[in-house]
């Protein structure tokens, strides 16, 4: 019979080799995946800059420009991905359902519009409309840096294992939060394009049409448009708006008197009629 091995003769189960963080980063830069990171990241350093950039107009406009520069290049890669896959095909058949039905159609083709129109003349055309896609890729950021950069970085486990936490503990406990904000931030911008920036925009091209007011009411109308979309895709989006609208009407009867409440009214039915009429 066969003696046990000795507790002198045990040996310790082999650890698996942990890639290095430069090994690793030549392998993670030919996955598309990477640079769809590094977009949005570049995109939330941008913004941060963008706001830092108080005393600078000249730097908020870069900063604007490049973070719907990069946040559009994140959705881009997203759709080469969807086409190499086959989910997404280029025809003209197919190409209303996939307007009506991906997200990320829908928000690329916003944000290019909105990234073109600011570098062709120049300018914000549009304030608030960054907001909702960095608060994705915030969590896109955290997400990826979680699961594919922080193991491999030079550091005690320990400490990787604790920023693990802090990361997860985040993401659980604000991911839906944060969603809903963005879907509330959307809706404001697309009341306040559709209600006041569009017929200011419109009265200021009579006054002085040039490069610069086109690019104006073309960014506002993509952004109201882009907004129907969502608007007919998500019931949650619905219903939010509904809501907002309700509680504004109730803040006007309490400030205006009947007879401005009745303007306002009329007002929003000519509103809503045009948002109606916009094909989708």
């Amino acid at each position: 019979m066969a003696s046990g091995r000795s507790g002198s003769e045990r040996t310790e189960p082999e650890r698996r080799p942990v890639a290095s963080f430069r090994a690793m980063l030549r392998s993670r830069v030919k996955q598309p995946q990477f640079y769809w990171f590094l977009g949005h990241f570049l995109t939330l350093y941008h913004f941060v800059r963008f706001h830092l950039a108080l005393l600078s107009a000249r730097s908020q406009l870069y900063h604007y420009k490049m973070s719907l520069f990069y946040i559009s290049v994140t959705y881009g890669i997203v759709l080469y991905q969807f086409y190499k896959g086959g989910q997404l095909r280029l025809s003209t058949h197919n190409l209303r359902h996939n307007l009506r039905t991906m997200d990320n159609l829908q928000y690329f083709i916003m944000l290019t519009t909105l990234w073109f129109c600011a570098v062709v003349s120049n300018s914000i055309v549009l304030n608030g409309v960054t907001y909702s896609p960095v608060i994705y890729s915030l969590f896109h950021c955290l997400n990826y840096f979680k699961e594919n950069l922080l193991p491999f970085l030079p550091l005690n486990s320990q400490v990787k294992g604790l920023v693990n936490q802090y990361i997860t503990a985040f993401i659980s406990s604000y991911n839906a939060q944060f969603l809903a904000m963005a879907q509330v931030i959307e809706i404001i911008c697309s009341l306040r394009s559709g209600l006041m920036d569009l017929p200011v925009a419109l009265l200021w091209s009579l006054r002085r049409f040039d490069i610069k007011a086109l690019c104006k009411v073309w960014s506002i109308v993509t952004y109201i448009w882009f907004f129907k979309l969502r608007y007919v895709q998500n019931e949650r989006i619905r219903q939010i708006t509904a809501q907002y609208i309700a509680q504004l009407e109730q803040l006007l009867a309490t400030r205006l008197s009947p007879r401005f409440m009745d303007l306002w009214m009329s007002y929003k039915a000519i509103v809503a009629a045009l948002f109606r009429s916009l094909p989708v």
